[in-house]
């Protein structure tokens, strides 16, 4: 499938190996697009990868040194674009995804953080420092790129009968799935008896009863908020819509700048005083007092009981999908019996991994405590390979429709924006 999301790809495959790739001695500018260069070694690494592609291959010479050249003029009008947008990536968000992806590797292989360090340095021959370094630069490539694609393009929810077309015409080109398991699970989250929640409440309506006495709330947020931002007077910074709880998001609609809210507001992790510091277009700043409801071992023990009264008692796959539909608080499941779906098992999350990996098909899971709550995985099926369908696969297929349509309006736009800046060729060979 030839889609720009392929040549997007390739352009990142390119800047990717860079660091990996033989000197060129040779040296000169082979183009410059909007002030920025093309050197004739970046040219020439990008080119020897291209070549040993099939659809590389498949080309002449002439036919592979335009198509490299032309992938990285767009490369350089994406750059131009995020420079002109002031797209800023912090450091800190790069090292928090690189740890992340470190860690989800590490797990994936059922290995340690140190092992796969001596790994990398057999496999790869360079240091640990200069693979994070490495994958710093693509994965700073890749959130830059996606906030271009967030400004520019947005989130395209393609229909039904888009998907089907793009099922249709691309399904003999979507990859097929390897060493793949299909999971279920139930999950069993540890709450708070009712007792401990009324007297939190209780305490959080005594400081909002402080407050309307004229009492700071940076201070009271420093002296009883149990959160990080307690340090900061509760000030949690800006985010978004959609990245808060919605209980919470709810509140702060309803609330102008500098206000608090009057009630106090329950989650997950508790009861919650929001208040608001200032509005953007597309998201608010906020702050918090935070009083955390907090299990008993009392709630613990109730959780755990159930969880091995489940797995003793579940005995056919009908028996596990009643009781995840009577019993699983995850919502985006329990509707359908605890199904996950499919995955690769190189691909799973790294809290998956090890529960699921010496089970047989139709077996379950030991409980696991994952993010405050117990889970039950039951293994459905196992495949070394098998091909995605709509029946099994509609959300995976659904969003690769979606990207596929992301790319077309994406390519779109960057033809407007080559014609915007300056390019200039100056490889004659």
């Amino acid at each position: 499938m030839k889609s720009f999301a392929k040549r997007i790809a390739f352009v990142f495959g390119c800047m990717a190996s860079l660091a990996m790739a033989e000197p060129v001695l040779m040296e000169g500018v082979a183009a410059v697009v909007d002030g920025k260069p093309i050197m004739r070694s970046e040219f020439l690494n990008a080119l020897y990868r291209y070549q040993e592609t099939p659809e590389g291959n498949a080309m002449s010479e002439a036919d592979q040194r335009k198509y490299v050249l032309d992938q990285l003029i767009e490369e350089k009008v994406l750059l131009s674009r995020i420079d002109r947008d002031s797209i800023v990536v912090t450091d800190a968000e790069v090292d928090q995804r690189v740890n992340a992806h470190l860690s989800q590797l590490a797990a994936s292989q059922n290995t340690t953080l140190a092992t796969l360090e001596k790994a990398i340095r057999a496999q790869l021959g360079i240091s640990m420092a200069q693979y994070r370094d490495q994958l710093a630069k693509q994965i700073r490539g890749h959130i830059e790129m996606t906030r271009v694609r967030q400004r520019h393009v947005g989130v395209i929810n393609p229909t039904k009968k888009e998907v089907d077309a793009f099922f249709a015409e691309y399904k003999d080109s979507i990859p097929q799935q390897f060493n793949c398991v299909l999971l279920s699970h139930i999950q069993l989250p540890i709450v708070p008896d009712s007792a401990i929640v009324d007297s939190v409440r209780k305490i959080a309506d005594a400081l909002i009863d402080t407050l309307n006495l004229g009492m700071s709330f940076e201070l009271l947020a420093k002296a009883h908020s149990q959160d990080t931002s307690a340090a900061k007077g509760g000030d949690l910074g800006y985010f978004k819509r959609g990245q808060l709880d919605p209980a919470f998001e709810r509140a702060l609609d309803a609330l102008k700048n500098g206000q608090y809210a009057s009630n106090p507001v329950k989650t997950k992790l508790g009861w919650h005083i929001p208040r608001v510091l200032g509005r953007k277009e597309d998201g608010v700043r906020s702050a918090q007092i935070l009083l955390r409801t907090i299990p008993t071992a009392k709630d613990t023990a109730a959780v755990v009981a159930l969880a091995d009264s489940l797995q003793k008692n579940l005995k056919t796959s009908e028996a596990f999908a009643a009781a995840a539909k009577k019993f699983s608080e995850d919502k985006s499941s329990n509707f359908a019996g605890g199904r996950l779906g499919w995955f690769q098992r190189n691909e799973m999350d790294p809290a998956y991994v090890e529960p699921v990996a010496n089970l047989n098909v139709g077996e379950i899971s030991e409980p696991v405590l994952i993010d405050g709550a117990y889970h039950l995985f039951r293994l459905d099926d196992s495949r070394q390979t098998r091909d995605l369908n709509l029946d099994e696969d509609y959300s995976k297929i659904e969003q690769m429709a979606a990207t596929h349509l992301e790319n077309q309006k994406l390519q779109a736009l960057v033809k407007k924006w080559r014609e915007e800046v300056h390019i200039e060729i100056r490889m004659t060979e």
